[in-house]
């Protein structure tokens, strides 16, 4: 019998194993395995005793090493999928291994590769195992930095455990809607006929996407693979597919509405009124846990927001090389005194039109000078960021800067109003009414001449006209609008305009928004309306022909709310993208937009817009959404007097209407820029 070279005096020598190779050679293959990819957990067993019985005979007393032990058993199931769903062993590669311990690797990854994946892997630590106890060093890897968990509300097992509903989730909506059904969605919100279609495009395309690819594999669990990869690599929100809006979308398709039926359905419940979303005020009890939350993940200072200014701004697409002005506050006795507005003139429409992408293409490379016709308040914009520079992010997006329009890109009303068949433009006098749910809310108006137009009269003998009314009788809209309008020969002397709750089908109370437009002059008040029976004034005024009424409410006149005129040209200092579409990660499902930052303007509102907005916020911040939003609500952006990143925004998925003067080599043209491409 030939003697064992590794028994000395009975004792086992394991100098001959290549040991410390076998431990850093299995180190090196997690480095290489795991590049750029995600883990996962596999419902493998009885690997350790699969690599006790496949050493010498000899050596299996010497590696039966309890720390050994834990790792192969708590980690040497660990995988990675490609993007064809095929499962690789991320810990074991026998090609790595020196031969004394080929044997045991090969039969482990065998093992491996024969079972399922049944969980994404998180870590609470870099150091997977313990690298050394006392003279002993035992088998361990370091994960990289973005693998290990960070969460200060989670714990690594309630974040796998998250995945795995998810998992659920994302598998469940694949079984209900058919490829055919999510490429109908594609093409509809590709092609621009969904109302803020670029909200869910995202979603779609992605869900498309695995769609796609599961079909194009085989094997089951290849398939199954790849849903645990999208459950890995999505970002936040997208594998909640039924409870989302493309949901929404996919089911109207899926029951087989017409287009009409499912873009108006769409339009609904992607109205942007973000300061109607909640249908009540947080309880006592959420606001006391959205504390706890915020103390837990350290970002009370960073709910705190500024105005930006126009040289933080990182990212320009053009940008003037003069100095932009700076607007001092008046100062002087007579300061409170309005001086005599000038006579407002239309600009005739120029002769060039074009897109933005044209006119980003071809002409602003060589522009000089560039001014811009403000002629719609509610295009108005800031940009704002954290007040506290080292606070934490809480944006989805790797920068501190967002954005919010002052009279809301989106025209809510006005879409709302002509969608239900109403008269929005060319009127005397108007007052309209949003808000958000079934509740019925009525809009009444008493007349100069004693007349009373509401739901039970909704006309005068001089052609006021209350031309909308929602939610009252067996009527029923999610995203109801109310008109009383006067095209012309509005009656001269005192209008009292009121808002009642005839029926409240809320939470105890409704958030709403009346807009009063005279001459062309547009005011607004923000309220909210108390129960069942509650009665409010919204805007009570006496009206003389030709001029603008002295408002009696706590409304604000958004012509008024900015540092600058309407129908005047304004210098153009800058135009950037949303900061959401910054850097080299942008995220894009946040909307797409470009900003024109004025010279000279700014908002003159006590910094009364949004510091954020609920739907930018990263996804550990959902739970508290309902706090937060009566937070930034009711809380003032800082450093309005310093506020010069401000000017008019365009977004991709409406008309822009864009009147630009443009001057290039000592040439000016007017350009009409009439929507994004």
């Amino acid at each position: 019998m030939k003697e064992n070279l590794n028994i000395v005096n009975n004792v086992y020598n394991n100098e001959n194993d290549r040991y410390p190779e076998f431990q850093n050679n299995l180190k090196s293959y997690f480095d290489e395995a795991i590049s750029s990819k995600k883990l996962f957990k596999t419902n493998v067993q009885g690997l350790f005793d699969l690599f006790v019985d496949n050493l010498p005979v000899e050596a299996r007393q010497h590696y039966t090493c309890s720390a050994c032990r834990h790792f192969i058993e708590r980690f040497g199931g660990l995988v990675t999928i490609d993007e064809n769903g095929i499962m690789v062993s991320a810990i074991w590669d026998e090609d790595m291994a020196p031969p004394f311990f080929k044997a045991a690797v090969l039969a482990m990854k065998a093992e491996v590769l024969n079972s399922k994946v049944i969980g994404v892997f998180i870590s609470n630590s870099p150091v997977l195992g313990k690298p050394c106890t006392g003279k002993w060093n035992h088998l361990s890897v370091i994960v990289p930095e973005e693998m290990v968990n960070h969460s200060r509300l989670q714990t690594a097992g309630q974040v796998m455990a998250e995945k795995l509903e998810e998992f659920k989730m994302l598998s469940n909506a694949l079984l209900d809607y058919t490829i055919e059904t999510v490429e109908q969605a594609v093409v509809l919100l590709q092609s621009e006929a969904l109302y803020r279609a670029d909200r869910v495009l995202g979603i779609a395309e992605w869900f498309k996407t695995l769609h796609d690819k599961r079909n194009s594999v085989g094997n089951n669990n290849q398939k199954t693979n790849l849903v645990w990869l999208a459950v890995a690599t999505a970002p936040a929100g997208f594998c909640h597919v039924r409870s989302s809006m493309i949901g929404t979308l996919l089911d109207d398709i899926a029951s087989g509405m017409s287009v009409e039926s499912v873009a108006r359905r769409f339009a609904e419940k992607m109205n942007p009124a973000n300061y109607m979303r909640s249908q009540a005020a947080p309880t006592q009890n959420a606001i006391v846990e959205a504390e706890k939350i915020v103390e837990k993940l350290g970002i009370a200072n960073s709910l705190r927001r500024r105005y930006a200014t126009f040289e933080e701004i990182p990212s320009f697409l053009w940008k003037n090389q003069t100095e932009p002005k700076v607007v001092e506050q008046k100062k002087g006795i007579f300061s409170n005194i309005l001086p005599k507005e000038k006579a407002k003139s239309k600009v005739s429409l120029p002769s060039t039109v074009m897109t933005w992408e044209k006119f980003q293409r071809t002409i602003l490379p060589t522009a000089e000078n560039m001014e811009v016709l403000v002629d719609n308040p509610s295009r108005f914009m800031a940009v704002v960021t954290a007040s506290d520079e080292v606070a934490p992010n809480i944006l989805q997006w790797n920068n501190t800067f967002s954005w919010y329009y002052h009279g809301g890109i989106d025209g809510e009303i006005k879409r709302r109003v002509e969608s239900a068949g109403g008269r929005y433009e060319n009127n005397e006098i108007r007052a309209s009414l949003i808000w958000e749910g079934y509740t019925d809310l009525d809009l009444h108006c008493l007349t100069p001449k004693g007349d009373h137009i509401y739901y039970g009269d909704k006309s005068d003998k001089f052609g006021g006209f209350l031309d909308i009314d929602m939610n009252g009788g067996h009527h029923r809209n999610p995203s109801p609008v109310e008109n009383i309008r006067w095209s012309e020969n509005a009656p001269v002397g005192h209008y009292r305009f009121y808002v009642h709750n005839y029926c409240e089908r809320g939470n105890g109370s409704t958030p709403f928004k009346v807009e009063l437009e005279v001459n062309g002059k547009t005011y607004s008040f923000i309220g909210v309306a108390g129960g069942t029976g509650y009665v409010t004034d919204v805007f009570e005024f006496d009206y003389v022909k030709g001029r603008q009424p002295n408002i009696s409410s706590h409304s604000y006149a958004s012509d008024d709310s900015w540092s600058v005129q309407v129908n005047n040209f304004v210098k153009v200092n800058g135009i950037t993208t949303s900061p959401n579409l910054w850097g080299e990660e942008p995220s894009s499902h946040s909307g797409s937009h470009i900003f024109f930052l004025l010279d000279g303007v700014k908002d003159t509102s006590e910094g009364k817009g949004r510091g954020f907005f609920n739907e930018t916020l990263k996804a550990d911040l959902r739970q508290i959404r309902k706090t937060l939003e009566a937070y930034t609500a009711s809380t003032p952006i800082e450093g309005t007097e310093h506020a010069t990143a401000c000017g008019v925004g365009y977004s991709k998925d409406h008309e822009w209407n864009l009147t630009l003067k443009v001057t290039t080599n000592n040439a000016t043209r007017v350009i009409k820029i009439d929507r994004w491409d």
